[in-house]
């Protein structure tokens, strides 16, 4: 792989499992049917949160590398062409995907609205009315961002000058996105004021730019010789996060059962987690390391992964029923034990993430195939 300047692009492994594991916990969030029952399920639940928090903050990596006309038309190309054509592709194949008709039937005797579909397009993912394309939205949030690039780019300069105005911005955006935690678990109602957030949705842009900051930190940090106390550091935001999220979900929960924010990828504790995880892993060499290496060369093909997964998750989800678990589990007393929770897990995600790299692997071959 050779980039615009014909020097052969080498791809980080490290970077590469990132992407795997953010796919897989991306799926596991789709494909949990057991709720936050008990606290089992909810720290289940919140070791599944994070995986669109983790893909934003890697974009970060290599938002800002290019000219702003190479990453919008890289983007539209790579990333929004391809999921609205995907997007389109369920819309006409939802009643085959529900078990309601066969693929030639949708074809023959569509039951697609074209208007509304450009309608939903238009809506910039806040829209989307068909449920098997509801994921999508990340790909319009993501053209918003790059649209907003113009905006962020002179802020990064060879001699880093304005670094201060650029975590001002980020600390900015996360103070307002811990106010708009309380608000919307209610929690602000145990202080003796109100606060409101702005409600300009600025969370992607402060995890893109908190990806930047580390593409710039870490090779002085690899240098430094102190990558074991930064290995060691990051473990422990990541544990401490962690065990504070659960115990205030747990709280919302006893004020608010119906009230689940934490467990979202956008709140606070998410992006304070997601990045302390990202420094944990990247702190690690993997060159050389054939295991990491093998599991990290599905990275290159998570994005039509995360494309596909939720139509082959529901391709099985109505042919094998809700409960689909490949006959593997005794679900009299549903999922009543610990042991019966993971598995559940170890079943399904494995499972949709194979089938959906395997759709991914066979469609870029098909698009390559067309560039030749």
């Amino acid at each position: 792989m050779t980039g615009s300047d014909g020097v052969k692009k080498v791809r980080d492994p490290g970077i590469d499992l990132l992407r795997v594991i953010a796919c897989l916990i991306v799926i596991g969030t789709h494909v949990d049917v057991m709720g936050t029952g008990d606290s089992t399920k909810l720290f289940i639940r919140l070791l599944l949160s994070d995986g669109v928090t983790l893909f934003f903050v890697i974009s970060g990596f290599f938002f800002f590398k290019k000219g702003f006309k190479e990453t919008l038309i890289r983007s539209l190309k790579s990333i929004v062409l391809p999921g609205i054509a995907v997007m389109f592709l369920t819309y006409l194949f939802a009643p085959f995907i529900r078990g309601e008709k066969s693929i030639l039937q949708c074809v023959v005797t569509p039951e697609i609205d074209l208007c509304g579909f450009i309608t939903d397009v238009f809506s910039w993912g806040g829209g989307i009315r068909e449920s098997l394309a509801s994921h999508l939205w990340y790909i319009f949030t993501y053209l918003q961002l790059v649209l907003a690039y113009p905006l962020l780019k002179p802020l990064y300069t060879k001699d880093d000058r304005y670094r201060k105005y650029r975590w001002f911005i980020m600390s900015f955006i996360f103070i307002n996105q811990i106010i708009m935690d309380l608000n919307m678990t209610g929690l602000i109602s145990l202080l003796p004021i109100q606060i409101s957030p702005f409600m300009l949705y600025t969370t992607p842009a402060m995890l893109l730019m908190a990806g930047a900051e580390l593409a710039m930190m870490m090779p002085g940090l690899k240098k430094s010789g102190r990558l074991k106390e930064v290995r060691m550091g990051a473990a422990v935001v990541v544990a401490v996060t962690l065990a504070l999220r659960f115990l205030v979900q747990k709280e919302v929960f006893r004020l608010n059962s119906t009230q689940d924010f934490y467990i979202y990828w956008n709140c606070a504790f998410a992006t304070v987690e997601s990045i302390a995880f990202i420094i944990f892993v990247i702190s690690f060499d993997f060159r050389g390391n054939r295991p990491v290496e093998t599991v990290a060369r599905a990275g290159k093909y998570t994005f039509f992964i995360y494309l596909f997964h939720y139509c082959i998750y529901h391709l099985l989800f109505f042919r094998m029923g809700p409960d689909w678990n490949l006959g593997l589990i005794d679900l009299t007393n549903g999922y009543d034990t610990l042991p019966k929770e993971i598995l559940h897990l170890l079943i399904r995600i494995p499972t949709v993430f194979v089938l959906s790299l395997a759709a991914s692997v066979v469609t870029v071959r098909i698009l390559k195939s067309f560039k030749k």
